[in-house]
């Protein structure tokens, strides 16, 4: 799949990112790099690889809370703020 150059001001005004005509030359090429590698490996044969699941890593181990009351002082007080017995942090969104 190849990028056109209605499709990457059709993204960035879907995002609301503004990008300078430099910027999009730039990013044009990086992402016309990308989906060429992405079109390179859909072409590799993959027929003798069994399919595999990720999901059993899930019950690798128990899933039980770990308490370690030092540790979580120890990071709580790293921390400019507390509030109670958490660390304070500012609002990222």
């Amino acid at each position: 799949m190849l990028l056109e150059k209605d499709n990457i001001a059709r993204c960035t005004r879907s995002t609301k990112i503004r990008l300078r005509a430099d910027e999009q030359q730039k990013y044009d090429k990086e992402l016309q790099e990308l989906f060429h590698w992405v079109d390179e490996l859909s072409k590799v044969d993959t027929s003798a690889v069994p399919e595999s699941s990720l999901a059993y890593a899930a019950y690798l181990r128990p899933d039980e809370p770990i308490m370690n009351e030092a540790l979580a002082d120890t990071l709580v007080g790293a921390f400019n703020e507390q509030e109670g017995h958490c660390a304070k942090v500012k609002k990222v969104l």
